[in-house]
């Protein structure tokens, strides 16, 4: 019998799916609205905006950093309320685990960077030492529900079945969904980039913060709808629909990580699905990477078609050779994943362009469709990593 061949994602056929477009008129008055599409009066908006001052960028980055300070328990209750509970700063990844593991002196390499860092260096992505206690930490849960919720993944130890398997799941779609939430809240500030610019100039710009808004709206509502789907199945613990894959080495990755992404192509540069085109959702896969007992563990996770983008993708991890698994989760992190961090050790050995080989320009951003031989690259080998393969499993889902 014959198998058939994978059902191509709709959006690898269909058009660029954009917000609508928006033009300035030869002639409006100052009391009719604004062509922009903010709905106040002309007069209240575009007007003169040409003479105003220059939007200072730092209004971004000081509404960013409040926005990552919002505390609230994302583990809803019944009525889909967030509780009450106290406040913590919930680590994503293990910091007795994972983080203490690779750390040096208490310190990880993290490889987000802040304003001046970026404007020292450039605007390149220079990873920089932070403390376990900040690392991989963020307000989105309650001290209960951190604490009972993810026991069974904090231990000493772990077998990864697929409750466990979910619980990285959760947490991580909870930490994307936060995210996202931060960056729909500064899109708005796109709209003002125009303060200051020519009126040639601000159709642009409003076209352009249209699209930036549309995508995070749509970033936001879907990443709400994966947690959802997450945790109705850790609720009831039924796991129909829920695949997970792990593998699990026998040292020590020099990386963890904890994060949800889009995968594009797969590690042999096949086209999944292409963002954002066409209508159909995009399907997404949770990878987090850490370690029991001084031996790393990459988990997968994903909820799709049984032969659908995220299915393709970790088959295509899979189906790699187990010597080069260890150094694919590392580019995987590292390209994927703006929340991963990185042994000191192991990072201070390496020379400036074998560091910059591992950090991509799309790397962690999640901008836009990544060429094919970036794909290709993740398949290649790190000379310094010599973990291997000792046991792996998992469970897909024959059908949703």
């Amino acid at each position: 019998m014959t198998s058939l061949p994978p059902q191509l994602h709709s959006s690898l056929t269909e058009p660029l799916d954009l917000a609508p477009s928006v033009s300035r008129p030869e002639k409006i008055g100052r009391n009719d609205r604004c062509w922009c599409g903010s709905e106040k009066k002309f007069k209240h908006c575009h007007y003169g905006r040409e003479q105003m001052k220059p939007f200072n960028m730092q209004e971004v980055y000081n509404l960013h950093d409040k926005e990552m300070q919002r505390r609230y328990c994302s583990h809803a209750n019944a009525t889909g309320q967030p509780c009450g509970g106290k406040i913590v700063k919930a680590h994503t990844i293990q910091k007795n685990g994972g983080l203490v593991a690779i750390a040096r002196d208490g310190h990880v390499y993290f490889q987000s960077s802040t304003r001046p860092n970026l404007e020292r260096k450039a605007g390149e992505l220079v990873p920089r030492l932070v403390g376990i206690g900040t690392a991989s930490a963020f307000p989105g849960f309650c001290a209960k529900h951190d604490r009972e919720l993810f026991k069974p993944i904090e231990g000493k130890d772990c077998t990864i079945g697929p409750a466990e398997a979910l619980l990285f799941s959760y947490r991580s779609i909870c930490l994307e969904s936060y995210y996202k939430q931060a960056l729909l809240a500064v899109s708005d500030c796109f709209f003002r980039f125009d303060e200051g610019a020519p009126v040639k100039n601000q159709v642009k710009v409003q076209n352009l913060a249209h699209n930036i808004r549309r995508g995070a709206l749509w970033a936001v509502v879907t990443t709400l709808s994966q947690k959802r789907d997450f945790q109705e199945r850790l609720e009831t613990q039924d796991f129909v629909g829920f695949s997970y894959s792990w593998t699990r080495f026998d040292d020590l990755l020099p990386i963890v990580c904890s994060g949800a992404f889009l995968p594009d192509n797969d590690l042999t540069g096949k086209l999944l699905q292409r963002i954002p085109y066409g209508k159909q959702t995009f399907e997404s896969v949770t990878l987090n990477i850490t370690s029991f007992a001084r031996q790393s563990i990459i988990v997968f996770g994903w909820i799709g078609e049984s032969d659908g983008p995220a299915a393709r993708f970790v088959r295509s991890f899979d189906g790699l050779d187990d010597q080069i698994k260890a150094a694919v989760a590392i580019r995987l992190a590292l390209e994927y994943l703006a929340n991963s961090y990185i042994s000191p050790d192991w990072w201070e050995t390496l020379t400036e362009p074998f560091k910059l080989s591992l950090i991509s320009e799309n790397s962690a951003q999640g901008r836009g469709q990544r060429p094919q031989s970036i794909s290709l690259a993740l398949g290649q080998p790190i000379a310094s990593v010599t973990a291997s393969v000792i046991a792996k499993g998992g469970q897909a889902v024959a059908t949703i």
